[in-house]
Order: structure tokens, then C-alpha cells, then sequence
């Protein structure tokens, strides 16, 4: 018979889902960077099998669409029900993916029937040993979960004036959105070092991308942070003016023209663990 864990109030209280009108999902679905391929690779060789992928906190589906070529099936779930429409559009002619509305507690899954549980971004706003209980009961024995952390996209160091932006992008995090930033766990500060044990077999990885990008695109990044969401929502002020206190402290008032062309990094991190193929192997 299915079990089902019972949902845990932190990822279904309303005010987590920070991205819930359709512009908010899609400043998000546009300004994010795309899953790194590595992530792809290290899912296709180390998944018992490539039967069936959940993406849980799937968003707009950003991190669930690179495997459709790989998987039989695709499963996101997320709370938002902005994201996850917006998705379902994205993948509008994509047979073997689906997106759920729901609690990540309460995964729309048999047991033992899952080869990968993806989450890009969520371990710090979840409840943990519930969703490890979730995810014990749809892997299937030899199937994997892993947990994909990533840093503050930022000018890559060496660059003269990308240092001061460095300095900008830093003051903006720390000081302009002071306090509205949601870590309790310090997971991503930590970057998954101190992430609890769910099986015995883990390991983690680290790394860095770089890329070329402008600082008009840093600006919009900013949009996408979960801190800047809540400061737009306390201050009442609408996406455009929004964007446009946070270009004035990139920017430095404009002295640094958003059109100018800067590499950029981007840390990554992630963690893996296997379930093993019996019941003797938990850690949790």
C-alpha cells in the first residue's frame, strides 16, 4: 500500500510561494541561469535507470525540461501554482512530462517508483527529515536524490571594473535586502557541506561556470532572488521600480552603463546520496 508523509507547514505556508503571479514566475524562468549540463551528466550515469525523473520544486520547469530527451517520464511538483502553469506552457507539446501543483511532502507517486529526485535550490526552505521520508518512500532501491546548490552570480575577479561590481552586487545582498533572505539552515551559506545524512552512499561536488553577460543582466538576475521579491512586495513597489533601485546601485547611478559586456561565475554544488538496495543502509 501508499504511504503518504503528512505535509510540514514550512513549504506550504503561502507566504514560501514567493513566486506566485505570473510575472513574478516569469522574471524568474527568464533571468535564472539553465541547469548546468554537468548536473545532466552526473544524473544519466549515476541513475539506476532512466525510467522516471522528479524535479521537486520544479518552478517553471527550468530544471525539468533537460531531461525529457533522457527519461521515459518527467514529474515536476511545486507549490507555486503560477510556476506551474507557466511550465505546463513551456512544455506544451512534450508528452512525457507532467507538472503537479502540491506540497513536496506529499509527492503524486507510488512507492519505490522514482530512479531521480532532483531539487535545484530548495534544501534551505524545506523541512528536511520530513522530505527525506517523502523521498525514502518513492525511490525505488538504487535510486538517487540529489540536492543542487548554487552561489550569487557575479562578475568574474580580474576584470578592473568588475571588482566595484562585485562590491555592488554585495551591497545590494547584504545590505539593500539585509535580513530577507531565507537560510535558516545555512545549507547554502555552507554550500551542502553540512547537509544531514539520508543514506550512507553520498558525496558532493563542487564548481564553478563562467559566462558572458552584461550588467543589465546582473541587474535582472538580482529579480530573481527570493530577498528581492520580499522587498518589492514590503516597500509596495511595482517590477519596473524594483529593477530600477536595484540597476541604481550596480549601476552606481548609471556611471557604469548597463550595456557593458562582463564575464560572470557562478558556484555550484551539489549532493548526491543512493538508496540502497536494502533497508540495512539508512542513515536517517
Amino acid at each position: 500500500m501508499t504511504t503518504v508523509a503528512q505535509p510540514s507547514p514550512l513549504c506550504d505556508d503561502t507566504s514560501y510561494d514567493l513566486f506566485s503571479t505570473k510575472e513574478a514566475a516569469e522574471i524568474y524562468a527568464r533571468h535564472q541561469p539553465p541547469l548546468a549540463q554537468r548536473v545532466v551528466d552526473t544524473i544519466l550515469e549515476q541513475a539506476p535507470d532512466r525510467d522516471l525523473l522528479v524535479d521537486i520544486g520544479c518552478g517553471s520547469g527550468s530544471s525539468s525540461l533537460p531531461f525529457v530527451g533522457h527519461f521515459t517520464r518527467v514529474v515536476g511538483v511545486d507549490y507555486s501554482a503560477a510556476q506551474c502553469t507557466l511550465a505546463r506552457t513551456r512544455a506544451d507539446g512534450v508528452r512525457n512530462i507532467s507538472f503537479h501543483q502540491g506540497s513536496l511532502y506529499a509527492l503524486p507517486l507510488s512507492d519505490s517508483s522514482v530512479s531521480c529526485v532532483l531539487g535545484v535550490m530548495v534544501a534551505q526552505f524545506v523541512d528536511l527529515p520530513t522530505l527525506y521520508h517523502e523521498v525514502d518512500r518513492v525511490l525505488k532501491p538504487g535510486g538517487i536524490f540529489v540536492l543542487l546548490g548554487k552561489g550569487s552570480l557575479l562578475p568574474a575577479q580580474g576584470q578592473g571594473c568588475t571588482d566595484e561590481l562585485t562590491k555592488r552586487m554585495i551591497y545590494v545582498k547584504t545590505k539593500v535586502f539585509k535580513g530577507l533572505f531565507h537560510d535558516r539552515t545555512h545549507f547554502n551559506i555552507l554550500k551542502y557541506s553540512n547537509l544531514p545524512k539520508l543514506y550512507e552512499k553520498q558525496n558532493r561536488e563542487e564548481w564553478t561556470e563562467t559566462n558572458t553577460s552584461t550588467v543589465g543582466g546582473l541587474v535582472d538576475y538580482c529579480l530573481t532572488w527570493s530577498a528581492a521579491l520580499k522587498y518589492c512586495t514590503a516597500h509596495r513597489l511595482t517590477y519596473p521600480e524594483l529593477r530600477h533601485v536595484i540597476s541604481g546601485h550596480i549601476t552606481c547611478g548609471g556611471s557604469t552603463p548597463e550595456d557593458t559586456v562582463i564575464h560572470t561565475s557562478l558556484e555550484h554544488f551539489m549532493w548526491i546520496t543512493q538508496k540502497p538496495l536494502t533497508s540495512d543502509d539508512r542513515a536517517f
